[in-house]
């Protein structure tokens, strides 16, 4: 006979995977979303994250788990006996998922990293840009931003904020850059024509 207390057990569980099901979910789609946008973005540099690479199998270990939860609830809520198969397709699916989890991270990875490197961006040698993240790596379109101390000092967490805020810096040094080049060659062509008069 199943106790009060398993059940309510079993209530909770089922609401805390399903909880972390539906958060995971909505977490995949979202890194992705966020990836396919600064592929898009034309930044001179943008940050690929590797975090979700790891959901899928997690999310699949997470769908197993509430399943087997769901199960042993609806079987304690109806006073029936749990099967001894039920464990063993958990484990199953758990174990799958597992795998899947150091697979599929280095599949997605590998994609992402294609999909950069055909709209044009190489990564930024190790140890240059994001040090202090894991999962994260900084692609540029110019090699040099990996080593300039502006891009350094924008580009601390690697989020598409940080990545937008730097292509407008950037934006803004060229500007400078160009009107400072202005008014060197006006100042030259003025001394050149007060030498002739």
């Amino acid at each position: 006979m199943i106790s009060n207390s398993a059940v309510v057990k079993d209530a909770i569980a089922f609401l805390l995977f399903s909880l972390l099901l539906i958060t995971g979910c909505w977490t995949l789609l979202h890194e992705v979303q966020t990836q396919l946008a600064e592929l898009i973005s034309a930044k001179p540099l943008i940050v690929l994250s590797s975090f979700h690479g790891y959901l899928p199998g997690a999310l699949l270990a997470l769908i197993f788990m509430t399943g087997f939860t769901a199960n042993r609830l609806w079987r304690g809520l109806n006073r029936q006996r749990l099967s001894a198969n039920n464990g063993k397709l958990t484990a199953i699916g758990v174990l799958t998922g597992l795998a899947l989890l150091v697979i599929g991270n280095f599949v997605i990875n590998a994609y992402w990293q294609n999909k950069a490197e055909y709209a044009g961006y190489q990564p930024c040698p190790a140890l240059t840009l994001l040090t202090n993240r894991i999962t994260m790596q900084a692609w540029s379109k110019n090699e040099a931003l990996c080593f300039d101390t502006d891009v350094r000092r924008i580009i601390v967490r690697g989020t598409p904020d940080e990545t937008r805020q730097l292509a407008l810096h950037l934006n803004a040094r060229a500007k400078q850059q160009q009107a400072k080049q202005q008014f060197l060659q006006q100042e030259a062509q003025r001394k050149r024509d007060s030498s002739k008069g």
